[in-house]
């Protein structure tokens, strides 16, 4: 009698479980990296773990993601709680609010999880219209659409800032425009980027171009423009620097391979900066993937040349 209550009570919880489409996943990567910056070699042996949770009930969803790495101490600090949201639907309109990580473009990094954060959208005469920011602060408007096959995105935020987004496919080439209008004087930026495939291989070419004022300071496509090597300093991207370059990848034998291209068009007289990069993917057993990138910067300062080799484990599930 007591088994069979005992698997009526686990029955229960399984069906409880299963309503509320409850999903764990979750991502840890191992990273072994050698730097030569102009003959100086160093070694470094990273980790970072990842785990996410969802749940959703209807047209309710709950996410949390939480993040533990190298910087971390396990007796101390412990794991981060980083993304952390709702989200439902009352009637058309969509609400979220919590805290989350926002989008990197080329020509902008947004890292920012401020707290009390929300988001309402919803669609009328299919133009979608969509409020977010925080209790205080940084309050946006951003109405979106297609125009006769071209994808339009208007943003107004609380400083009066315009930012314009549109995209579109013709013939099988994407063309992709991003322009950031900034309310103070010399701090516009914008980027170009037009892709598409030719004999199976995915071709990119990007630009982005800023104002005397203005700095590209995003994480995608050519990576992160913060840590490029680009003053004499070696720190990254400054006000007026602008980028450009191509991206190919495609598969070989089992493998994604992937080729960048860059320059930097550095304005403070420190010199252009060149950026070749190939990235070789494989996926391994169970879920696990092993990445090789080799990264070049040939700086014409020469104290900021650097080769950097990064062998990663990862392991999914």
């Amino acid at each position: 009698m007591k088994k069979q209550l005992l698997i009526a009570a686990v029955a229960a919880t399984m069906t409880s479980a299963a309503i509320a489409d409850i999903s764990i996943t979750g991502l840890m990567k191992a990273n072994y990296k050698n730097t030569d910056n102009n003959g100086t070699s160093a070694n470094a042996i990273s980790h970072e773990a990842n785990i996410y949770v969802s749940g959703k009930n209807g047209d309710s969803k709950f996410y949390m993601e939480m993040e533990m790495d190298s910087g971390d101490s396990i007796e101390t600090a412990g794991a981060d709680i980083e993304d952390i949201w709702m989200s439902t639907k009352i009637a058309d309109v969509n609400v979220k609010a919590g805290t989350w990580n926002g989008s990197d473009t080329l020509i902008s990094k947004d890292s920012t999880r401020a707290e009390g954060k929300f988001e309402v959208s919803t669609t009328v005469s299919g133009v979608t219209v969509v409020a977010d920011g925080t209790a205080d602060a940084n309050k946006n408007i951003t109405l979106k659409g297609d125009v006769a096959g071209v994808a339009v995105s208007y943003k107004i935020d609380d400083e009066e800032d315009d930012e314009v987004k549109l995209s579109t496919t013709v013939n099988g080439i994407t063309l992709a425009y991003h322009n950031h209008d900034n309310n103070e004087a010399n701090k516009d930026k914008s980027s170009i980027v037009v892709s598409g495939s030719y004999n199976g291989v995915d071709l990119t070419y990007a630009q982005a171009d800023a104002d005397s004022s203005a700095t590209i300071d995003g994480d995608s496509l050519f990576g992160d423009a913060a840590v490029f090597n680009v003053e004499s300093d070696g720190s990254g991207m400054a006000a007026g620097d602008d980028i450009k370059g191509f991206i190919a990848s495609t598969n070989i034998g089992g493998n994604k391979v992937k080729a960048v291209f860059a320059e930097v068009n550095n304005v403070t007289g420190d010199g252009d900066l060149d950026i070749t990069k190939f990235v070789v993917t494989r996926s391994l057993a169970a879920g696990a993937t092993l990445e090789v990138t080799y990264t070049e910067q040939d700086s014409a300062t020469a104290a900021n040349d650097e080769e950097q080799l990064d062998v990663e484990l990862a392991v999914k599930f």
